[in-house]
């Protein structure tokens, strides 16, 4: 087992922080003001704060890289044409993210109404953002195993419940506090715990009962087939 698919599994509440958030970072707050009167610039530094944040939240509502990526662009797009309209409420990093959770969520109506009409010239899968769980281990059969981890977790994550899938990517993601999370499906902080206890919970269980790729390792396979050290001659 990867350690990266162990800590997904063993996934710790580091997020559990309260309040985390609920004061505007001072330099946020005067690159805000300063874009808010016009400054392109502080803006563009803003979106360097934040782009790499709001690119996971798109991802983990939508799974693809390149949807996710443009739902991203589309949130930062619309966050400039709407800035004049920040009143400080919350931080700008939930507003921001709130614009993006938004935006993904739209984009993946208009992706599921598109599968649903094109359902009999599916394409590929898009790329899973779990993916990046596979190990790049040395050992030809260790990777085996940890591909075949991987493998079954994306599998058991893609047939959890739409709310606690979104929910869990988002926590688990080390981008989000609960909190942060709690605003952005506007739900309370409580729920959003359960739900990821609930999604590690279905997981495990289904990781556990789910069957093993059926796959002979390198070594076993040259074994079998007479690969091994050759004999010395006679």
């Amino acid at each position: 087992m990867t350690v990266a698919v162990a800590n997904l599994l063993t996934f710790v509440d580091s997020n559990d922080r309260t309040g985390a958030g609920s004061r505007e970072d001072p330099r946020v707050r005067t690159l805000v003001e300063a874009a808010r009167q016009g400054d392109r610039e502080a803006f563009g530094e803003l979106i360097a704060l934040h782009e790499r944040v709001a690119f996971r939240t798109a991802l983990a509502v939508l799974g693809a890289r390149e949807d996710a990526e443009d739902a991203a662009q589309e949130a930062l797009l619309t966050a400039w044409q709407k800035l004049s309209g920040f009143r400080g409420e919350s931080t700008f990093r939930t507003w921001l993210l709130t614009i993006v959770w938004r935006k993904a969520l739209d984009r993946r109506r208009v992706r599921r109404l598109w599968w649903m009409r094109t359902a009999s010239h599916r394409l590929a899968a898009p790329e899973d953002p779990l993916d990046a769980l596979v190990g790049r281990d040395p050992d030809p059969e260790a990777h085996a195993v940890s591909r075949d981890l991987a493998r079954r977790i994306q599998v058991a994550i893609g047939t959890l419940a739409p709310k606690l899938k979104c929910t869990f990517l988002l926590a688990t993601s080390g981008e989000h506090t609960y909190d942060e999370i709690a605003q952005l499906q506007k739900i309370p902080a409580g729920t959003v715990k359960w739900r990821v206890a609930e999604a590690r919970r279905v997981i495990a269980k289904r990781v556990k009962n789910s069957p093993r790729e059926e796959s002979e390792s390198p070594s076993a396979a040259a074994r079998a087939s007479g690969g091994g050290a050759p004999r010395a001659g006679k």
